[in-house]
């Protein structure tokens, strides 16, 4: 979600683009007069994990690099470029780093050696390129960090107040840790502020008692740090990270109800994206038996078992469809976007969820523009004879 104004949103991306040049002219001055109190801010970068393991650490290859092969969606307009991008895609290859004597600095959970360099591989921000556009250097004095004895396992990443990130960044990195044999941190660093984060990490089996809150701790330093790797720095959602949050978060015997139909709301001014003629999709849908839903009023356990029990889901692009992890076999998925300006995220994790069919239609209008800084901003117009045609032809193939 942008943090903006609802009259500053259609500015995002060049506001966007002047913050992160605005960030790199500054940051030689703000690490130089960080000096001037502690020096806490990095003066060098390490790019990869191997790289950062120089200064006095190691790295463990928990998966390697692996190849997917996606089978093209269906949906308005057909063969899309950035669906048609994606049909074939490589996943890096992803391990745990530890390091005597890391740090972990807020915000945005940036990991930094012993030798006062920063792992840029696992702690690039969204829509920087260079490591010095990275707000960490709009912030050149930090406080002292908490020294913490023993391993510290690091979860906190950047995005991690969000839904999305949290459920799909964060959680997975326990089980690269647990793939690539390291052993377990005496305790881990991570928010849990929010509560689906205190949810989400009691669901993984971690409890509060084997936190340190990175939201209130802002700067540690750990005897061994610990820093599993997140499953994909960009949104390629491979295949395992879905299978893993189905096992392990969908209570058993929790299967798909047939005629169980969900629509995904997003209301208009408090939501980007959101559905300007939602009340006449709903006038189309709800005879046809969709009930609204609202993820974000739910709780954790109840999203989790409401997209496993859901026939057939229609909804606009949004951190809720994060939880299409959860989706049983037989399910499909109508994704609505704003006019010619789409992204395949969930499309990709739809592929990692077993006999989930998905579709996606685009919105009506002018177009909306093909950059994410123009698409995150972006709302919706639907078509409504589209998504009429689209939705009956879902309902009809599941005997509705």
């Amino acid at each position: 979600m942008v943090r903006l104004s609802e009259n500053l949103r259609p500015y995002f991306g060049p506001l966007k683009r002047a913050y992160t040049v605005g960030t790199r002219a500054v940051s030689p001055a703000t690490v130089r007069m960080s000096r001037m109190r502690g020096g806490w801010l990095p003066d060098g970068v390490a790019e990869t994990m191997e790289d950062a393991a120089k200064d006095g650490g190691s790295f463990t290859l928990a998966r390697p690099e692996e190849t997917l092969h996606r089978v093209r969606p269906v949906g308005v307009p057909e063969r899309y470029w950035c669906f048609e991008e994606a049909l074939t895609e490589t996943v890096p290859r992803v391990g745990v780093l530890e390091l005597a004597g890391g740090r972990v600095l807020q915000p945005h959970s940036v990991v930094i050696t012993a030798k006062n360099r920063w792992l840029w591989e696992q702690c690039w921000y969204f829509g920087t390129t260079k490591p010095r556009q990275h707000p960490m250097f709009l912030h050149p004095f930090p406080p002292p960090p908490v020294d913490v004895a023993g391993r510290l396992g690091v979860l906190a990443s950047r995005g991690d107040a969000n839904y999305y990130h949290f459920l799909h960044d964060v959680l997975p990195r326990i089980a690269v840790l647990e793939q690539s044999g390291v052993p377990a941190p005496d305790r881990w660093y991570v928010p849990q502020t929010t509560r689906f984060q205190r949810e989400l990490l009691e669901l993984g089996g971690i409890g509060a008692d084997q936190i340190i809150n990175s939201d209130e701790v802002r700067h540690v330093r750990a005897q061994t740090l610990v820093v599993p790797g997140v499953p994909s720095m960009i949104e390629r959602n491979p295949p395992w990270v879905s299978q893993l949050l189905r096992q392990r978060l969908v209570p058993a015997g929790t299967e798909r109800v047939p005629g169980r139909n969900l629509y995904l709301a997003r209301r208009a001014g408090l939501h980007n994206r959101a559905v300007l003629n939602e009340t006449e999709v709903l006038a189309l849908l709800e005879p046809l038996g969709f009930e609204v839903v609202d993820p974000g009023a739910l709780s954790v356990a109840e999203q989790v078992r409401t997209f496993a029990e859901a026939d057939v889901i229609v909804a606009p692009h949004g951190a809720s469809l994060a939880n299409l992890s959860f989706c049983s076999p037989g399910s499909a998925l109508l994704e609505l976007f704003p006019s010619q300006s789409m992204v395949a995220d969930y499309w990709k994790m739809t592929c990692g969820v077993e006999g989930l069919e998905y579709q996606y239609l685009s919105g009506t209008g002018p177009a909306a523009g093909i950059t994410r800084g123009e698409f995150v901003v972006a709302d919706i117009t639907v078509d409504l004879k589209q998504l009429e045609t689209m939705v009956s032809a879902l309902l009809a193939a599941r005997g509705q």
